[in-house]
């Protein structure tokens, strides 16, 4: 459900029409955003947000989106990306972004975007994968 949530989040903000793409460290298509949908790489629904909250397949409520944290159901803070930095909630350094790029800590390449945020693909990325 965690990663769900944190999935489902990258669509925070994001009002464009055509769809983002999100794509492994193959540059395999893993998942698509678009239209306050979130969907897999088969284009199969598996999440929506609304307004902050974030909402799985069945738009039951599993998260919300606030001030640039990712919390839980209980709302407690679950991942925060700040500087390029990806870190967990209790703010420990788990990878980074840069230039299309999404890096473990190790800085190996994990995963590309495209029309993506990058912030949105950290959470892709390090919490709908952990």
């Amino acid at each position: 459900m965690k990663k769900l949530m944190i999935f489902t989040a990258m669509l925070m903000m994001i009002g464009c029409v055509n769809a983002q793409r999100l794509m492994n460290g193959s540059r395999s298509t893993v998942g698509y955003i678009e239209n306050g949908r979130v969907m897999n790489g088969s284009r199969s629904t598996i999440g929506y947000i609304e307004n902050g909250r974030v909402m799985n397949g069945s738009r039951s409520t599993i998260g919300y989106i606030e001030d640039g944290r990712v919390m839980n159901g209980s709302r407690s803070t679950i991942g925060y990306i700040e500087n390029g930095r990806v870190m967990n909630g209790s703010r420990s350094t788990i990878g980074y972004i840069e230039d299309g790029r999404v890096m473990n800590g190790s800085r190996s390449t994990i995963g590309y975007f495209e029309s993506v945020r990058p912030s949105e693909a950290a959470l892709f990325f390090f919490f709908f994968f952990d």
